[in-house]
């Protein structure tokens, strides 16, 4: 009989420790680390996003000075594009201590215009637009933004968006700078 008792509060005992297992959620994976974005279609109606088109990329001083330099480079020597990627222009070597943190400090910054040689389209300077109304924190952006560059071996120029300066004063700028026009 002792035996049986015993046989009977194992199978309860067991019975218990298996409904608690039972109700204990299992673990979860942790959520993944850095920047995911879900590009599927299920969180939102894909036919009615918010996007609406950008008929003004570039705002006006800024198309002045692309447009002076389109017409400076018509011959054909030299090409500009605006808005260039600071990871097109720069690579950080792996093996690099903290190399992460020097891509992640590239991953949004872009170059105002780069002006390419037009027969082996390798960028041959750098053009930095500057407006006296630009906050401290978009100094500081553009001054790491510089110092990356010289870092690099990238010649630079700054062009001042509140003292746009004239054809012949670009030209004289952009030759001192070493190019050939």
């Amino acid at each position: 009989m002792p035996q049986f008792i015993a046989l009977v509060l194992i199978i309860v005992v067991v019975k218990l420790l298996y409904d608690y297992f039972k109700s204990v959620p299992a673990k979860e994976k942790p959520a993944p680390r850095g920047d995911f974005i879900d590009i599927s279609e299920k969180w939102i109606n894909a036919d009615q996003m918010p996007y609406k088109k950008n008929d003004y990329p570039m705002p006006s001083r800024e198309l002045l000075v692309f447009k002076a330099f389109q017409e400076i480079f018509r011959e054909g020597a030299y090409t500009v594009f605006p808005h260039v990627p600071l990871t097109d222009l720069l690579v950080v070597p792996t093996g690099t201590e903290n190399r992460q943190e020097y891509l992640y400090r590239l991953r949004e910054r872009v170059a105002d215009m780069v002006i390419y040689d037009a027969e082996d389209f390798k960028p041959v300077l750098v053009v930095n637009l500057r407006s006296a109304d630009s906050n401290k924190r978009q100094q500081i952006s553009d001054q790491f933004t510089a110092n990356a560059l010289k870092t690099a071996g990238y010649k630079s120029i700054v062009v001042d968006l509140n003292e746009l300066p004239g054809q012949e004063e670009m030209v004289r700028t952009l030759q001192q700078a070493g190019l050939n026009l």
